[in-house]
């Protein structure tokens, strides 16, 4: 439901803006450095001035266009925002174990129609698929946990039976180091699954806290080490690192401030409750270096990501799902925004979008580091592409 509400909310936000930008958009093409003063002033405008939006971070590289240029606003610890700030990148890690679990499929270690049976021991996934007084844990695959589909609970968002939900509980406990097995106990022991498998499409970290374990089973190696032997380290991510586990191989840089239902929490142990699900760090640099390669088939084969990009999984009104991989369709917010392409990428809950729209061969990558972030990063990503379809 909160969910829902909040998309709401950034429907009836773009229905006000967006009417505005098309009386302009073909009657008053752009000049790149007006681009650029337009997007910086948008960018400023997401920033909120009561602090729980402290700083902006946003990067644009697009090949057709000829454009590439980092945009920073805001102070983060004290200090003017600088544009190779690391920062927790949220669910868009959902990609990168996602794209872990395709590149080892290619490889012939796994394969995605398997039972996750296989891979995972009874007592791990013990009660946390039963359905109606039947337990379906045979019956999941590895595919439908990838695109959300195998029926079992989220423990970030959905209601528990009893005592504190995990967003209280992270903000309450800010010393808990969670575990990923302590994350799927939350869920066997405080939730219900929503459906049997193939039934519908339910959002779960769950099931991508049971993907990361999935990778440690089929390779013997821990997930971080998989991140950075088969991601990180082939492809220069020399900043990024998963958050309690793993360090980049650049010095680590201060991790940028991030604010979660209006508490600062970036020093917080609780920030563990992610992991596979969403526990990346990373820079816009090295975000960009990672779609690109995605998408150029350096990391997977185009016969594999073209499968990564089946979109056949409707998550809400606009945004569609496919393995790990979220496409927007702006026009089924507002008509009027037809215009726009669909872009392929992730997002996450701190107000962080990493998206590529092959049309022009453009990266958008952005990150307000915190929860009230959310709906003004999709704002802020229209208008990055409205303002980037005005460039002559």
């Amino acid at each position: 439901m909160k969910k829902l509400l909040l998309f709401l909310g950034v429907i009836i936000a773009i229905v006000i803006i967006c009417i505005v930008v098309m009386i302009y958009l073909k009657t008053r093409p752009l000049a790149k450095d007006q681009a650029i003063s337009l997007i910086q002033e948008s960018l400023e405008k997401k920033v909120d001035k009561n602090e729980t939006i402290p700083n902006g971070l946003l990067r644009i590289e697009s090949s057709q266009l000829e454009f590439s240029h980092n945009f920073t606003s805001g102070l983060s610890h004290g200090v003017p925002i600088e544009d190779d700030q690391s920062f927790h990148t949220a669910s868009i890690g959902k990609i990168f174990t996602a794209t872990l679990v395709n590149m080892l499929e290619e490889r012939n270690v796994l394969n995605i129609n398997d039972p996750i049976t296989k891979y995972l021991d009874d007592k791990v996934i013990e009660d946390i698929f039963v359905y109606k007084g039947i337990d379906y844990k045979y019956k999941v695959t590895i595919k439908q946990l990838l695109n959300h589909t195998s029926g079992v609970a989220d423990y970030f968002e959905d209601p528990v039976t009893s005592g504190p939900n995990m967003r209280e509980l992270m903000i309450e406990k800010p010393d808990k180091l969670w575990t990923p097995l302590d994350l799927v106990k939350f869920t066997k022991n405080n939730q219900k699954a929503v459906s049997s498998p193939g039934q519908k499409m339910h959002y779960s970290d769950t099931g991508y806290i049971l993907l990361g374990l999935i990778v440690e089973s089929a390779t013997g190696k821990s997930f971080h080490e998989n991140l950075h032997e088969m991601i990180f380290d082939p492809i220069g991510m020399n900043d990024s690192y998963l958050m309690f586990y793993s360090t980049p191989k650049n010095p680590e840089k201060k991790l940028n401030e991030l604010y979660f239902e209006g508490k600062k929490i970036h020093t917080y142990k609780s920030l563990s409750a992610d992991w596979s699900g969403g526990g990346v760090v990373s820079t816009l640099s090295d975000l960009c270096k990672f779609s690109r390669a995605l998408n150029k088939y350096k990391l997977v084969s185009k016969e594999t990501l073209d499968n990564m990009y089946t979109f056949n999984q409707k998550y809400m009104n606009g945004m569609y799902y496919g393995l790990g991989v979220i496409e927007y369709h702006f026009e089924e917010y507002f008509p009027m925004l037809k215009y726009l392409p669909n872009v392929t990428g992730h997002m996450g809950v701190f107000g962080t979008q990493m998206f590529y729209d092959k049309t022009s061969d453009t990266v958008i990558i952005l990150s307000l580091g915190s929860t009230d972030g959310t709906s003004k990063s999709v704002r802020l990503l229209i208008d990055v592409l409205s303002i980037l379809a005005r460039i002559k």
